[in-house]
């Protein structure tokens, strides 16, 4: 009875989609080196039709409706890739000759200039159109001719072929690249030498075992979505990531190399198993005496914790040596540190199962060596470990090699106790005394401070020595007494921050002006004693020898009044600005502040508030310390006698007139006989 009704109703909604117009509007683009202008034109646009996306894969779509129904459809892939987060659309007031505009606004991923909105230009021809008015036409094209193109021995992936060659060959090397990309031209450079010379190895006898390795090149930008897997960037450190013959496994990444041969013993590692199989305790001896070891007992090869365990080992090929056992089943992994065969960690199988960071960050953290000799190359097995970083500085020109053995054997000792909390290392004074300042250290050796990782801007945390530094430093027992409640604290967080400080004014006296360094920062301005004048510099500002003798005769002149007043500088050169004072630290000019001793908050100088000249500086002391009964006047006054008193250095006499340099006298045949090094 209802069928009728019910073909009826199907056949008026087909009526009415076959009615509704769907149509390509008209477009165009426009770009800067960082963003995309897309404007797409609708006659008698409906403005609360519009709708933007833009998908995870980098495909835009819109839609919008004119007001007689017709459906406005635009749907294309993008060229490259970009920051969907970034998307923004307005309906312009002014239209277009194809209707009303809707402009689009969106960041790219990468800042370049691109060459085309979208790969499929031909589908939209006669519809898509540049956009002059938003093109920034000082946007150079990018020469995209790449190392890759034409080369013999490195084959071209895509999406449609990579899965297939991976799983043919038991190593591939693959390269992911973007084609106007030019930070890698030399690493990759390196990666084509080294795929001729493993293709010369695979043919000698003795080197067959090269013929496994296949070198790969994989254009990002034509293969989004690979590219995308494979972790695609234009960047300096211009990886490399290897398969071992499993296009579904996680890939290892390789650092670049500026040499052939470095790149070919990193990719060596891969010719062998990632975890060896052994059959006895004898074997895993043999293992344990010559190698940082680590060793599972599993039942099959199927266990999900023995995968886990293999992928960990393919992740930290050349790290460790892993050995599996088949069988008999153990519920932990044990690692045997190198000399250190009658004690093993270990580490449940619950703990990491299916998860193989777990157990690759657990292993990295207790494999390292308990004080280890610094250098700057091991930085990135420091910071893959994610600890905070305890530096041991030691001078390595004093020849006092007992001190120096004795304060290593002592931070060992605590560096085994902290193992897996905090990474130890040892550094020489001649290369790393630089990096003493941002602990707050002079360069009073041996020294100790710890990092909050490995990265140049973390938090760093500087051991202050509790006694004479040598008397400490010879104690052994105190040593490590002392360094292990510090490490403590560091990790509970009861340990203050350290910054760059100069060395603490000693032997301060009344008439002089008080330097104020970020380790006397909290007693002398933040509880002093009494009120303080303080100017904040820059030592390297101009005429800073001027500026300074000016404040030294202020001091001078205001001692009568030392029981009330401070005279105080800081300054910013040498030391921490706390972010208080709004400030660069760099900058070049003075600020006056005055601080008082009942807690205030403190007052600046506010007009000049760069360089102001001494009158400005003496009328704002007095207007801040009336009770010290003196006036502007007579304190400018006094000021001005001390001045002529103590005068400024004078600037440097160039021995000619104004504004000219003086003539050099060059000795009689002088640069005649280049042998001759004449007596200057």
């Amino acid at each position: 009875m209802h069928r009728p009704m019910r073909l009826s109703l199907v056949l008026l909604l087909q009526v009415i989609c076959a009615c509704t117009k769907s149509v390509t509007p008209h477009f165009k683009w426009g770009q800067t080196k960082e963003q995309l202008f897309i404007s797409v034109m609708v006659r008698d646009l409906a403005p609360d039709s519009v709708s933007l996306q833009v998908s995870d894969d980098g495909d835009f779509s819109f839609t919008a409706a004119g007001k007689g129904g017709e459906q406005h459809v635009l749907e294309f892939p993008f060229r490259e890739d970009v920051s969907k987060e970034t998307l923004s659309w307005e309906i312009l007031a002014r239209p277009d000759k194809w209707g009303v505009v809707t402009l689009i606004t969106l960041g790219k991923a990468h800042g370049h200039r691109w060459d085309l909105l979208t790969s499929d230009v031909k589908k939209y021809k006669g519809l898509i159109d540049k956009d002059w008015t938003r093109e920034d036409q000082s946007l150079e094209p990018a020469d995209e001719k790449t190392t890759f193109d034409d080369a013999e021995n490195v084959v071209v992936l895509d999406d449609k072929t990579f899965n297939k060659t991976v799983s043919k060959h038991p190593i591939t090397v693959v390269a992911v690249r973007f084609p106007w990309c030019t930070d890698c031209k030399v690493a990759d450079q390196t990666f084509l030498k080294a795929a001729n010379l493993a293709k010369a190895r695979g043919r000698k006898k003795q080197t067959q075992d090269w013929k496994k390795v296949s070198f790969a090149y994989v254009d990002a930008r034509s293969n989004k979505k690979l590219g995308k897997r494979l972790g695609a960037a234009c960047s300096y450190t211009c990886e490399f990531v290897v398969f071992n013959g499993a296009a579904d496994e996680a890939p290892v990444k390789l650092k670049f190399r500026y040499e052939e041969i470095a790149l070919l013993d990193d990719v060596a590692k891969f010719l062998r198993p990632a975890v060896l199989e052994v059959k006895s305790a004898e074997e895993i001896n043999k293992l344990k005496a010559a190698n940082a070891t680590v060793v599972g007992f599993f039942k099959s090869q199927d266990e999900k914790e023995y995968r886990t365990f293999k992928s960990v080992a393919n992740l930290m090929r050349g790290e460790l040596v892993f050995a599996a056992q088949f069988g008999e089943r153990r519920d932990h992994v044990e690692l045997w540190a190198l000399g250190s065969p009658q004690k093993a960690l270990t580490l449940p199988l619950t703990e990491f199962q299916a998860n193989h960071s777990i157990l690759e960050m657990w292993l990295r953290r207790r494999s390292l060596q308990p004080l280890q000799e610094y250098d700057w190359q091991m930085r990135d097995t420091y910071e893959k470990v994610e600890l905070p970083i305890a530096r041991l500085y030691y001078d390595d020109k004093s020849g006092d090699s007992e001190l120096n053995g004795k304060v290593s054997a002592a931070v060992e000792a605590v560096a085994k106790k902290m193992l897996g909390k905090i990474a130890f290392v040892r550094q020489k004074s001649s290369t790393y005394s630089f990096e003493l300042k941002d602990f707050g250290l002079a360069e009073e050796y041996p020294c100790f401070g710890i990092a909050e990782n490995a990265s140049y801007g973390s938090r760093k945390f500087g051991f202050e020595v509790p006694s004479v530094s040598q008397d400490f430093w010879s104690d052994p027992a105190a040593v490590e007494s002392k360094l292990l409640a510090f490490c403590e604290g560091v990790l509970a967080g009861t340990v203050e921050e350290s910054h760059e400080s100069g060395p603490i004014h000693a032997n301060w006296t009344k008439g002089e002006v008080k330097r104020v360094v970020w380790k006397s920062f909290q007693e002398d301005l933040k509880r002093p004693e009494t009120d303080v004048l303080l100017v904040i510099f820059g030592k390297y500002q101009n005429g800073h020898e001027s500026k300074s003798n000016e404040v030294e005769n202020l001091a001078r002149v205001l001692e009568p009044y030392a029981a009330k007043l401070t005279v105080a500088s800081y300054d910013t050169a040498e030391n921490y600005l706390p972010p208080e004072f709004h400030r660069d630290r760099f900058a070049s000019y003075s600020e006056w502040y005055w601080i008082s001793a009942s807690g205030d908050a403190p007052k600046k100088l506010p007009k000049p508030k760069k360089d102001p000249p001494m009158k400005k500086v003496i009328q704002f002391l007095v207007s801040q310390a009336p009770s010290l009964g003196i006036t502007a006047e007579n304190l400018q006054r006094q000021w001005e006698e001390a001045l002529k008193e103590n005068p400024p250095p004078k600037p440097l006499d160039v021995g000619g007139p104004e504004g000219e340099m003086p003539e050099l006298e060059i000795p009689e045949g002088f640069g005649e006989d280049a042998d001759e090094k004449p007596e200057l």
